[in-house]
């Protein structure tokens, strides 16, 4: 079985970069954005450009860029700004085998999950064809509730501590972080972790010259960016007209409503009385990823790929929720198009229904699970 198993990954491994090798050409409008500006002056200047502040970006990413501008000198522009999210791809595949094999020891399940996250279509749009970054702290995020159904918190922290280097929309875990807390799941200690890790991310690029107050502020500054309610997102205000006097409108409100959200959902965490199985902590893991960004305003489609690879491993490890994966990846997938192909296949607001079912569900069962007598949950988190 460990000879066909190894066959079965290595062709799997082989194919998901086949069928990446064609979309590296491709080139969105995000492509020109300053990621695509700043790896020329990388490649000119090395270390020096980490100085540049012409990006909101935080720093990490670009010290990816420099490694690949380093290493494969010649590689294409295209596929070099690609290359960093699209090993990361492989990682969070890794980290969803490692997951669903805390349940599975034995058998094929866990490869399946792991293949599935390589072919997810969100997955391999994202990454090798878009030219987007999610995949890289998404691989924090699953490295985080790996740890966490290991218990072992302080490496859980570091994981979460290195997403939010990578990208500020990691945070939409800390929801169900704080609630473990409140539950005397972690300890405060390990959170110090936290503030470390990005503190250290931002400790080459002001070697480099960079102002450190400048870059202490980067997430501040991208939270002023844009002004629609949304993004093309399959969110809450997918119902309302994308005007500027309707952003004006429902900013503040719509900031309320996802707080309101938010503290809600850590409240019923932070109650339930039940025990915290492994198969629970990532059904939540699952609820929190997406409630955060459908409560959210100004949230972009891709503000769902935490979800889209969580809810793979979540399907694996409770199988009789095998349609949640379908449809959120389905959602993001149709949510995808009008921006990179300007066509509409399927209205947002359809979408958008779709999703808040899939959270009902999730809540509902989430719930009766938290709530169940106490005794009744029958496996520790260690064994999912």
């Amino acid at each position: 079985r460990s000879l066909a198993s190894g066959a079965i990954l290595l062709a799997g491994i082989v194919l998901a970069v086949i069928v990446r090798l064609p979309l590296l050409d491709f080139k969105s409008v995000d492509y020109f954005n300053e990621r695509v500006q700043a790896y020329p002056l990388i490649q000119a200047q090395g270390f020096p450009a980490l100085a540049s502040s012409s990006s909101n970006y935080n720093p990490p990413y670009f010290y990816l860029l420099f490694l690949v501008a380093r290493l494969l000198p010649y590689l294409p522009m295209t596929a070099a700004v690609k290359l960093p999210a699209m090993l990361a791809d492989f990682l969070c595949a890794l980290l969803v085998y490692l997951i669903v094999r805390l349940k599975y020891p034995q058998g094929w399940l866990p490869l399946c999950a792991g293949l599935a996250v390589l072919f997810a279509p969100t997955v391999v749009a994202n990454s090798a064809f878009w030219g987007q970054v999610d995949s890289i702290h998404t691989a924090g995020l699953l490295a985080c509730l790996y740890f966490l159904l290991k218990r072992q918190n302080g490496w859980a922290m570091l994981a979460f501590g290195a997403a939010l280097a990578f990208k500020l929309q990691s945070i939409f875990l800390a929801p169900l972080l704080l609630a473990l807390f409140l539950r005397g799941e972690i300890s405060w200690k390990p959170f110090l972790l936290v503030p470390l890790v990005l503190f250290l991310a931002l400790i080459p690029a002001w070697l480099a010259g960079r102002p450190v107050v400048d870059l202490m502020t980067i997430y501040v500054r991208q939270t002023s960016q844009f002004e629609t309610i949304t993004m093309n997102a399959p969110s809450l205000y997918a119902w309302v007209p994308g005007t500027k006097q309707v952003f004006e409108l429902l900013y503040l409100p719509s900031l309320m409503l996802a707080l309101a959200a938010v503290f809600a959902l850590v409240v019923v965490i932070y109650k339930g009385p039940a025990r915290m199985t492994g198969s629970l902590l990532l059904e939540l893991g699952l609820l929190t990823v997406l409630v955060v960004p459908f409560f959210l305003p100004k949230m972009h489609e891709r503000y769902f790929y935490p979800a889209d690879v969580l809810s793979i491993a979540f399907a694996m490890v409770s199988p009789q929720f095998f349609y949640i994966p379908l449809v959120v990846i389905g959602v993001s997938s149709l949510s995808y198009i009008p921006f990179l192909f300007n066509a509409e296949l399927v209205p947002l607001p359809a979408l958008t229904l779709l999703l808040l079912i899939m959270i009902c569900v999730l809540a509902y069962h989430s719930i009766r699970q938290l709530y169940a007598p106490v005794g009744s949950t029958e496996l520790a988190r260690a064994s999912m």
